[in-house]
């Protein structure tokens, strides 16, 4: 392995006496030889004396013992550079010589395992010029500058990082040294290396650690066996208020970390003498005294023996997560507009009541109401409006509420409250007074409004046991009391079942009635003051179900309205009411007025304007001869009432206001608006012959209707008496069971006919039915 010419001159050096013995035995053997042979060469011519004869062969057996010496020896050093070469070749580290430029003379076996090379691939070369190595520029020229500080005498270390053929990456740490030569030769280099692969993986793994334990986000800190902090992390630090100096040395259970509680102590203690391991949410302050919610976990340290050394707690600041948390239960039970329970926490609460009231045998009520008109106001004057009023609604039901009522939102405009203790007297009188307090007019933002609701109430435990069937009766008979007029209650009542059947059947038919043909118009006279002349008709709708008969209005055209059908159904009645009116001009009828309601969905629709003019255009009706009723729910929000009544004044309709004086007309509004007529309703109209306070409104609203220049309208004529007090006071026009009822086209046709043949001997015709 390693040359063997060094040794072989220091054994040389070491055997000048044995040289010299073999030379003096040589000398004396030369001279024995000839005596010791003359005796039987010439035994008679010389006598040789005996000393000579010995002294030859003690000669002979010295040199026979030096040179056995000297072969014992030579071989004992040979054995001794062989077994020195194997424990090199065999050492645990890479042993090497390098020349003084750096190439490599010689690499032990270990070295060669290491590095997974022959001594072919290495002999003569630079580390740096075998490539199986890997070695990249930098490494290399840092390998150069260290042998060069080597070979000039320096002792020195060297980080060398390789990755072998195989490809595993190993770390190898060099220890270079000059090795001297005699004769002023350059110096070899001895390198020894040790594989510290292993230990760079767990420095790197320690530093690793260390940075994850100060950079961490959790707060971490290492406590002694006795409980008393030896190190934290920043985190900790800027989760506890603390500094880190501060901390150092004191006790854990001093720091106010929620476990200096005798009970969590306790919970502690077990939960490590069992498992080694607790953890748990604690709520604890600051060094400040503010305080936070954080999720700790404890962990003992024991070592080889298994006696406790440490314990490591971890900390993490999970205040906002709580936050969070319960910001999002709050948004899954409470309304966020009204700050009020939903539904979710309204049937909760019921749950729960209803087990309290069913052990107690107490009763309870659950009302659920609705605000009247509230779309109409939400639709015209804006969602911030009516966001502002449902606020005011949550105000005054919690003002009217004793602190164990529940009053909930759930949705839209619709409430509920829950009375526990409450029967059905008691829950009546609730609601008398609600309505009571809602009818109060308030202000939201800006604009004076007054709220009506409509309530309906269901008791436990006779109206239902649950919170399912208590609701859906609840519910029922709120649209009972809505359905009768608002601004009302209802009590539950089992036939109230029947009435919400027959609701549900009639909005699915009425999906279906364009389409069946089921749908037909009523058109009711319109005569002048007189009650002579026929100046115009309303169209009526009606709806012939094959199996319900005929539906009243009253029942279908709200069902048509909330299940958005009332648009198509509208459109329906403007192009079939222009077109018979259009076909009895073209018979030879007089010119007249056809009456239309529009509904407050329509007259919201942006494509009004363009659905009448294609109507009239269809049609070939001059606009001057139609004329659109509106209801006085669609002046709410008066400046789009005005931008819609401009488009269609443009068109040349005539535009009335129906039931004028019942609900939300502004009179400073009303100038404003492009009318041509004015309605009366015939709630004014029935009493006036009886009711003084009738008559005064009936005369008002004529007067002021022609001051504006604007026509008037009597609906619900039904008496002689009611027809000569308007003929006096100057309405122009009367509509009303006294003239004639509402009939479809072909018996209109009649009457229009009859009429005119007895107009030549001074008969008005009467309808009865």
């Amino acid at each position: 392995m390693f040359p063997t010419t060094a040794p072989a001159c220091r054994g040389a050096a070491r055997r000048p006496r044995p040289a010299r013995l073999a030379a003096v035995a040589s000398l004396v053997a030369t001279a024995a030889l000839p005596a010791l042979a003359a005796p039987t060469a010439s035994a008679q011519l010389v006598a040789v004396p005996l000393w000579l004869f010995w002294l030859a062969t003690v000669a002979l057996l010295g040199l026979g013992a030096a040179l056995f010496a000297q072969t014992v020896r030579a071989r004992r050093s040979l054995q001794r550079e062989r077994l020195a070469n194997r424990l090199i070749d065999r050492s645990v580290h890479l042993v090497c010589v390098l020349d003084a430029h750096g190439a490599l003379r010689h690499m032990n076996g270990t070295g060669r395992h290491w590095l997974r090379v022959t001594h072919a691939q290495i002999a003569g070369r630079r580390f740096e010029e075998i490539p199986e190595l890997g070695l990249d520029a930098g490494q290399a020229r840092a390998l150069q500058d260290a042998v060069a500080q080597a070979a000039a005498g320096a002792i020195l270390t060297h980080e060398l990082a390789i990755r072998r053929p195989d490809g595993l990456a190993l770390t190898l740490e060099l220890a270079i040294r000059a090795i001297p030569r005699s004769g002023g030769a350059p110096p070899n280099l001895l390198v020894e290396g040790r594989d510290i692969t292993q230990r760079r993986s767990a420095e790197d793994k320690l530093q690793l650690a260390g940075a994850v334990f100060e950079q961490a986000r959790e707060g971490f800190v290492i406590a002694d066996r006795d409980g008393r902090v030896v190190t934290v992390n920043q985190a900790f630090c800027d989760i506890s208020g603390y500094v880190a100096h501060e901390l150092q040395g004191q006790p854990v259970a001093a720091l106010g970390l929620g476990i200096a509680r005798r009970a969590m102590r306790r919970q502690v203690r077990e939960a490590l003498r069992s498992t080694g391991h607790w953890q748990g949410e604690l709520r604890t302050a600051r060094k400040d005294g503010s305080l936070y919610t954080c999720w700790a976990a404890v962990t003992q340290q024991r070592d080889a023996a298994g006696a406790v050394t440490h314990y490591i707690g971890v900390l993490d600041d999970i205040t906002q997560f709580r936050e969070v948390e319960r910001n999002l239960v709050r948004l899954a039970h409470v309304d966020t507009l009204t700050d009020l329970p939903n539904r979710s926490l309204l049937a909760d609460r019921v749950g729960q009541l209803t087990s309290v009231s069913r052990r107690d045998h107490r009763p309870f009520a659950l009302m659920f109401m609705d605000l009247d008109q509230f779309k109409n106001i939400n639709d015209t004057l804006g969602h911030s409006v009516g966001d502002a009023l449902l606020g005011e609604v949550a105000r005054r039901l919690r003002a009217c509420l004793r602190e164990v009522d529940t009053v909930a939102r759930l949705g839209g405009d619709e409430f509920a409250v829950l009375l526990p203790g409450a029967d059905a007297a008691g829950a009546e009188l609730v609601a008398s007074k609600l309505l009571e307090h809602l009818a109060e007019p308030c202000m939201a933002q800006g604009h004076e409004l007054s709220m009506t609701m409509s309530i309906g109430v269901a008791c436990y435990p006779s109206d239902g046991d649950d919170y399912e069937i208590l609701s859906r009766n609840a519910d029922t008979a709120m649209y009972r009391a809505k359905h009768e007029g608002k601004a009302t209650w209802r009590l539950f009542a089992a036939g109230m079942q029947q009435r919400s059947a027959r609701q549900l059947q009639l909005e699915s038919a009425l999906r279906r009635a364009l389409e069946r043909n089921e749908l037909l118009l009523h058109y009711q006279p319109q005569l002048d003051g007189d009650g002579e002349r026929l100046v115009g008709v309303e169209a009526l709708l009606r709806w012939k179900h094959p199996e319900f008969g005929f539906v009243s209005p009253a029942e279908f055209i709200p069902l048509a309205e909330t299940s958005g059908q009332i648009v198509a159904i509208g459109e329906w009645v403007l192009r079939t009411a222009v077109a018979q009116l259009k076909a009895w001009m073209d018979a030879g009828v007089a010119p007249m007025v056809v009456a239309v309601n529009l509904s407050a969905v329509q007259f919201r629709h942006a494509g009004l304007p363009e659905t009448v003019a294609r109507a009239l255009g269809d049609a070939g009706l001059p606009a001057r001869h139609l004329e659109l009723e509106l209801t006085e729910s669609v002046t709410a929000n008066p400046a789009a009432a005005i931008a819609m009544m401009d488009a269609l004044h443009a068109l040349g309709v005539r535009l009335s206001l129906d039931d004028f004086g019942t609900g939300y007309s502004s009179l400073s509004h009303l100038k404003r608006f492009p009318l041509h007529t004015l309605k009366i309703d015939q709630s004014f109209v029935r009493d006036i012959d009886t009711d003084p306070d009738d008559r005064a409104i009936v005369q008002a609203i004529i007067q002021m209707a022609r001051a504006l220049d604007l026509e008037t309208v009597a609906e619900g004529v039904e008496t002689d008496a009611q027809h000569q007090f308007l003929r006096r006071e100057g309405c122009d026009m009367l509509q009303g069971y006294r003239f004639c009822r509402p009939m479809d086209a072909a018996a209109l046709e009649m009457w229009i006919a009859g009429r005119e043949a007895a107009s030549t001997d001074n008969v008005v015709p009467m309808i009865a039915a």
